[in-house]
């Protein structure tokens, strides 16, 4: 592990002294490069002019907000995955900036096996999509295993419902319009072998389709997306899928 994460950096920011060094001790044992910052300020400015892979930042610092902090650096570090901590309960605070794009809302005194775990894990989701037009499917496999993803891709239901039964799966993409089996009839048939699994349809622009995806949610899927895809917001629909149980956030994304 150590050897795979040598090159990535973390910047942690947190007023107290004690918290950015103990933090930074356990990290760098870890095996990351690790840059600390006491204020959202030196936080702004270190992001300004370094990459960072993680910044695990407090809420409440003197001066400039955590969450104030990571909306400005998000402004130009876009891709940028902010882990926010606090010792207080702000749930409105939390959403707020889960929704901005944090991929996740850490209570202190913080976990620390969860917290490596959440960061060394950030790709570790496995994702099946199962889609019958290649045109849709393949940027967005292509784009996933760039990310580090663990994807794998089906064109037929039947196969769907066969590998289900074998690997477990995280993250389900279901194409609404299947060859002999629609996706809600899909998704249905997967969630009986595994419940656990996130699924989101995908869906063309046709009113009949839309339909169907919306029984789907109505049925606990998670959401559903329109084709053509927006990758980027596909992507952060997966941070979402993947960090939301850590940061307490059952809710479920508003439809695009």
């Amino acid at each position: 592990m150590v050897d795979e994460l040598k090159n990535n950096r973390i910047l942690i920011a947190d007023d107290e002294p004690n918290m950015r060094l103990t933090l930074r001790d356990i990290m760098e044992d870890v095996g990351y490069q690790v840059v600390t910052a006491s204020t959202g300020e030196e936080a702004i400015e270190l992001c300004r002019t370094t990459e960072f892979d993680i910044v695990l930042m407090d809420v409440r610092m003197p001066g400039l907000s955590g969450v104030e902090a990571f909306r400005e650096i998000r402004r130009y570090r876009e891709g940028i995955k902010v882990i926010l901590m606090s010792a207080y309960t702000v749930d409105d605070l939390k959403f707020a900036a889960l929704d901005d794009g944090a991929i996740a809302f850490l209570p202190k005194p913080l976990d620390m096996q969860k917290t490596i775990d959440l960061i060394n894990d950030a790709r570790e989701t496995a994702i099946l999509v199962v889609e019958d037009d290649e045109t849709v499917s393949l940027p967005l496999v292509e784009k996933l295993k760039a990310e580090g993803y663990k994807v794998t891709s089906t064109r037929s239901a039947h196969d769907a419902l066969e590998l289900v039964e074998q690997i477990k799966f995280d993250l389900i993409f279901v194409d609404v319009n299947l060859p002999a089996m629609n996706g809600l009839e899909l998704y249905l048939a997967i969630k009986k072998i595994t419940p656990t699994s996130v699924a989101i349809m995908m869906t063309g622009l046709e009113e009949e389709f839309i339909n169907i995806a919306k029984q789907a949610v109505s049925k606990n899927a998670y959401t559903f997306i329109r084709k053509p895809l927006d990758i980027d917001y596909t992507l952060s629909l997966i941070e979402r899928v993947s960090h939301r149980t850590v940061s307490g956030d059952s809710r479920k994304p508003d439809i695009q």
